[in-house]
């Protein structure tokens, strides 16, 4: 067994404890404990991983229509994405600057300066990483758009109610072109965490104690939630949708581990915690026996708020 603390990303070229920074060109190393750890990757990983958000973020209004148009209807559905896609899912890259003074005609080349054009492989590793950060803003603050224009026209509860199956087809086509990426055939819980936390999903908000027993048994005490240590003090996520969130997390997550069993022990729903509670306590197995375990184990929150010696997973060299 061993366990590893994730804690929150640091900037590329430095390490929260000094150690020389890491540079993996892929993931066929061991699971490292660690949501959202761009930094301990290659320029050529990051850019790879760009290249895949992109593509994901180009998807997700369909995936959105796709589901709620058989609500709603097509027009209707379309015109949901329009609107979303003139707010907070306009394009970042490429980015393109053409010089030329107000009220130019395009047709005369004498006002017309070379087009400045930046495209995504044109970025630094550094840069990579702002960028990268800012499509996991994007996408996520995107979902919260479809989420609230679907509740105007549709019930909530038919809202939450067609996420898994909108999340299904946005993992569907999105670990396939990760896994490439990583350079892994993932077949164990730790390979599906391992693309699950670097997903255009596997944001920063979110990490704690992941405890691994074997590849195929892992526990997660979560001590990091964007939702109700962020969002809820934003007004993005009222408490109402944010225990709507917790209720949902479930259904919505375990597409993410398919084969796999995801279980979550909830927050109280009153969100107030005692010392050393963690938001919520996730429970990952695969396979009948280490389901008998997880089942038979203590019961997890309070497990959770026991001090565990703390051992850093091995990372393979």
């Amino acid at each position: 067994m061993s366990t590893a603390i994730d804690e929150p990303g640091t900037d590329a070229g430095a390490s929260s404890d000094g150690a020389e920074e890491l540079n993996y060109d892929d993931y066929t190393h061991d699971f490292m404990g660690k949501v959202g750890n761009i930094q301990d990757f290659s320029r050529d990983f990051l850019l790879g991983l760009a290249r895949v958000f992109e593509d994901v973020l180009n998807f997700m209004p369909y995936a959105h229509v796709k589901i709620y148009s058989e609500k709603v209807g097509i027009n209707a559905a379309m015109d949901v994405a329009a609107e979303v896609s003139r707010a907070g899912m306009r394009q970042v890259m490429p980015m393109g600057r053409f010089i030329a003074p107000p009220g130019w005609d395009w047709k005369n080349a004498q006002y017309q300066a070379i087009p400045f054009d930046v495209q995504t492989e044109d970025l630094t590793k550094p840069a990579l990483i702002r960028l990268i950060k800012t499509y996991w803003d994007q996408y996520l603050k995107g979902h919260n758009y479809f989420i609230d224009q679907w509740t105007k026209i549709i019930p909530e509860e038919e809202v939450w109610l067609g996420l898994p199956d909108m999340y299904q087809l946005i993992i569907d086509y999105q670990y396939p072109k990760l896994a490439k990426v990583f350079k892994i055939e993932p077949v164990h819980v730790v390979d599906f965490l391992k693309l699950a936390v670097l997903s255009i999903d596997g944001t920063l908000g979110y990490g704690g104690e992941y405890i691994v027993y074997n590849p195929d048994h892992v526990v997660l005490n979560m001590r990091r939630c964007e939702v109700l240590q962020k969002y809820t003090d934003e007004g993005l996520y009222p408490p109402a949708r944010a225990w709507m969130n917790c209720t949902f997390e479930q259904r919505i997550s375990a597409p993410f581990f398919p084969g796999c069993k995801l279980a979550i022990n909830l927050p109280p729903k009153d969100f107030k915690f005692a010392q050393g509670e963690p938001f919520c306590v996730w429970t990952y197995t695969r396979g009948e026996e280490n389901h008998a375990a997880a089942a038979a184990a203590p019961d997890p929150r309070k497990s959770a708020m026991e001090r565990i010696p703390l051992m850093d997973v091995t990372v393979s060299k």
